[in-house]
C-alpha cells in the first residue's frame, strides 16, 4: 500500500470547505459585517445530556445576531427541497432563538418566529438522490444537531450581558452546503395514488432555502403564545435552519437583515 498524499488525506474530510468558509468570511467582512467569534466551539446541551462541536459561529457587527453554522461537502450531490402546495414560495419568518433581557428580567429566552429578509423558499420536504426511506435523513438528523448546538450557545451565553442595559440576541441556525440546492414545483393532484409517484415536475435552482421541520425528538411544551393568532401548535413546535450554498454564502450574509418590524414584534 502506498501513503496517501496530504491533499488526499484533507479532502477525504470536510476540513477544507469549513477553512474555506472561515476565510472568506474574513475576507469580506467590510462588504457585509459580520466576523467569526468562534471555530470549532464546543457545545453542550443539557436539555439532551448531548455535546458537539460547532464548526463555526458568525457574529454580525452590532454583537446582536449570531449563526451556528455547520458545513457539508456531499460530493456531486443535489438536495431537492418540496412543499406540500407544490410551490416555491417565498417566506420571511424564520425561528430563531431569542434572549432579551429588560428592566432586570428575561422578557424572552427561546425560540420565537420573528421577519428576516431577505425573503426566500420554505419547504418540509428534502429529497436526496440514493438515499433510502428506511434510512434517517441527512438532513433532518443535521438539523437537529445544529439545533441542539444553537440552544447550548444562547444557554452558554445567558449571562453575558450589562448589568443594567437592556441586551438583545438572535440565534439562528445555519448549513453551508455544496450541494446544489433545488426547489421541485409541481401540481399536488398529479401524484399517482396508486404508486405514490409524480407524473411531472419541474426543478428551480435556489441560491438558499428555509427548512422548517420539527427536528428535536424532545417536544417543547406548547405555550399560550403558540395558539395565538391563529398559529398551528405544530407550526409552533418546528425549527428553521437555513440551508445556504456556499458559493452564495457571502450573499447571504450581506442581505441577511433584521427588520424593524421584528423588534416591534417583540414589544
Amino acid at each position: 500500500m502506498t501513503e496517501k498524499a496530504p491533499v488526499e488525506i484533507a479532502n477525504e474530510s470536510g476540513y477544507p470547505l469549513q477553512i474555506a468558509i472561515e476565510n472568506q468570511i474574513a475576507k469580506t467582512t467590510n462588504a457585509h459585517g459580520w466576523k467569526v467569534r468562534y471555530v470549532e466551539h464546543a457545545w453542550t446541551n443539557n436539555l439532551d445530556q448531548e455535546t458537539g462541536y460547532a464548526d463555526l459561529v458568525l457574529e454580525d457587527r452590532h454583537g446582536s445576531t449570531f449563526f451556528v453554522v455547520e458545513c457539508k461537502r456531499p460530493r456531486h450531490a443535489t438536495w431537492l427541497f418540496m412543499r406540500s402546495d407544490g410551490t416555491t414560495k417565498d417566506r420571511r419568518h424564520a425561528k430563531a432563538w431569542i434572549t432579551l433581557f429588560d428592566e432586570g428580567r428575561f422578557r424572552r429566552f427561546g425560540w420565537h418566529d420573528v421577519p428576516v429578509d431577505p425573503s426566500f423558499p420554505e419547504a418540509l420536504f428534502c429529497a436526496v438522490r440514493g438515499q433510502s426511506s428506511n434510512d434517517q435523513p441527512m438532513l433532518e438528523r443535521t438539523a437537529g444537531i445544529l439545533v441542539r448546538a444553537t440552544e447550548a450557545l444562547a444557554h452558554e451565553e445567558r449571562d453575558y450581558r450589562p448589568e443594567k442595559q437592556p441586551t438583545i440576541r438572535f440565534y439562528f441556525s445555519v448549513i453551508v452546503t455544496t450541494a446544489d440546492l433545488k426547489m421541485a414545483r409541481f401540481d399536488p393532484d398529479r401524484i399517482s395514488l396508486t404508486d405514490g409517484t409524480l407524473e411531472q415536475a419541474d426543478a428551480v435552482d435556489v441560491p438558499f432555502v428555509r427548512f422548517r421541520k420539527q427536528v428535536l425528538a424532545r417536544a417543547n411544551a406548547l405555550t399560550p403564545e403558540d395558539y395565538g393568532n391563529g398559529s398551528e401548535p405544530a407550526y409552533a413546535r418546528e425549527s428553521t435552519v437555513f440551508v445556504v450554498r456556499a458559493d452564495a454564502f457571502v450573499k447571504f450574509l450581506t442581505e441577511f437583515d433584521i427588520p424593524k418590524s421584528s423588534y416591534r414584534f417583540l414589544d
